[in-house]
């Protein structure tokens, strides 16, 4: 009975590492759907392990509202709204339109903290939780930006911040580490870690641009709303930050460029992925039906294929009709009469189940980061059709390693489909390539969610990582570059040279004095 007790005990202290449930808020009130494929899969594991969770969302989400022990608090005017989105097939192809969007999203990037800070701290449900409620561990997106940096510090708990991405730029300097922008790819451009002195050049300003404008100018800004509306005694926010806990970061070295990364900074990129599951059975029966497999084509849930322009749809259409594979089309809207047998166009994709069946060929995708990480999970080539924001980023990585293929949105005609569709088909080397990085990324000692689960629970445990605070936190820069000791070191060497260099001058090169002449007349 004692050895039962024994077993059961170590088994249990395996089951459940943090005995007592904790409370944890996650603090998400902006940013795309496609950024809750980081938390709501970590929501729903700490969850099924007994904790209790708030989110603080901008969308409703249907997958975590039937489990009992998660609440959210749902700010719907923060949610972005898509038919407000200009026609990004249109914006693709005309470069003024280009220009345009990008004044507008400059406009975005000038407004948009305020707005959240005021519409987030003044919403009655979050200030009644931030009265009246405690949590032990908090929380944040980073797509959610200073909104949500000062609720661990309201709530005296340790702070997790997640990126939906890479580290974002600014973040590892304020976790003691440099930005390393001589190879490290600013996040929303197309450059690779291989930068001519040009290219490093432009790295670093726009790194900097969007550090000032998305964070710096932003900070006293948000700070005074939140002083104002919920706590006068806020500290700056630029000490707050400094204190996180963690940062969880959407990356891995398969599928993002690799870089030193601070103690504090665990890579967590690719928790969503999972093994595929049963299609339902109508669309089994539809890809299992041709020999040369299928082929799966979707941009993403912002994008509606219906803006693409009529020429461009029978440019995909007819390049279709030519493959022997069928097709597997993501189409929203009015279903279209004039589609081939071998395409099925549905409003909603399985994808990792398409992704990962044994039938698949190939995946054209705009290049977002969720979807290329699914790609390389299940090994499939890319046909990349890359519309904006990281897009060029990923897919530019995708090609360095060896298995995708870009078409330009603008060059996209029956034949240039063909021919990039051929290629990802046909040439092996994309396949293998595809297969090579999917080993890789599953050859870990532990699957990304429970690194992300073990480490918010070590955050539980220990009430912080302290221990993982890097000493540089507090140098200022020319002290981190060692440019005072650059100075030290070189009036040590420079100062010898200097006295020696006066003594030799004052000896050979004084002026006679009168003494002098007189010796010289003796």
């Amino acid at each position: 009975m004692k050895l039962f007790l024994f077993v059961f005990a170590i088994f249990l202290g395996e089951a459940l590492p943090v005995a007592e449930g904790s409370r944890i808020l996650i603090v998400a009130a902006h940013g795309t759907k496609s950024h809750q494929n980081v938390y709501v899969p970590l929501t729903k594991k700490l969850a099924t392990r007994g904790h209790h969770v708030t989110i603080i969302s901008n969308y409703d989400i249907s997958e975590v509202a039937r489990l009992d022990n998660v609440r959210q608090i749902w700010l719907e005017e923060l949610a972005i709204d898509i038919s407000k989105l200009p026609n990004m097939f249109t914006v693709m192809s005309d470069p003024w339109k280009k220009i345009d969007m990008a004044v507008e999203v400059v406009k975005i990037l000038m407004n948009q903290p305020s707005t959240n800070a005021e519409i987030t701290y003044g919403d009655p449900r979050v200030q009644q939780l931030m009265a009246s409620e405690s949590f032990d561990l908090v929380m944040i997106s980073e797509a959610c930006g200073l909104t949500c940096y000062p609720f661990g510090w309201h709530f005296k708990a340790p702070t997790i911040a997640i990126s939906p991405n890479v580290l974002f730029p600014g973040r590892a300097s304020l976790l003691g580490d440099d930005e390393h922008h001589s190879y490290v790819p600013f996040l929303l451009s197309s450059f690779t870690d291989k930068m001519s002195l040009y290219e490093r050049t432009i790295n670093y300003l726009v790194s900097k641009f969007f550090q000032t404008f998305v964070h710096d100018w932003h900070l006293e800004t948000v700070h005074s709303i939140f002083k104002r509306t919920i706590n006068p005694e806020c500290p700056p926010f630029i000490e707050i930050e400094k204190n996180f806990s963690l940062v969880f970061t959407n990356s891995h070295p398969s599928f993002s460029y690799p870089r030193t990364l601070p103690p504090r900074v665990i890579e967590v990129g690719g928790l969503h992925c999972r093994p595929a599951k049963p299609l339902p059975e109508d669309l089994e029966k539809y890809v299992s039906s041709s020999e040369a497999g299928f082929i799966v084509f979707g941009v993403g849930s912002a994008i509606n294929m219906e803006d693409m322009p009529e020429e461009m749809i029978q440019s995909f259409i007819k390049a279709f009709s030519r493959l022997p594979q069928r097709v597997i089309w993501q189409w929203k809207g009015k279903v279209r009469s004039d589609l081939p047998r071998n395409i099925m166009a549905i409003p909603w994709l399985p994808q990792q189940d398409l992704l990962g069946h044994r039938h698949c060929r190939g995946f054209l995708t705009h290049g977002g980061l969720n979807s290329l990480q699914e790609a390389v999970y299940h090994g499939v080539p890319v046909l990349g059709f890359p519309f904006g924001t990281d897009q060029y980023h990923n897919i530019g990585r995708a090609i360095q390693e060896g298995y995708a293929v870009k078409l330009e949105w603008k060059d996209v005609t029956q034949e240039t489909l063909t021919t990039s569709i051929q290629d990802i088909l046909h040439d092996s080397k994309y396949k293998k390539s595809a297969k090579r990085l999917s080993a890789m990324f599953r050859d870990q000692i532990q699957p990304p969610l429970e690194r992300a689960v073990f480490w918010t629970e070590f955050v539980l445990r220990h009430n912080g990582t302290e221990h993982l605070r890097l000493g540089s936190i507090d140098l200022a820069p020319y002290q981190r570059a060692l440019v005072d000791v650059y100075l030290v070191m070189a009036l040590f060497f420079i100062t010898p040279i200097l006295l020696m260099f006066f003594c030799v001058r004052r000896c050979c090169c004084r002026r006679p004095t009168v003494t002098d002449a007189v010796k010289k007349q003796q």
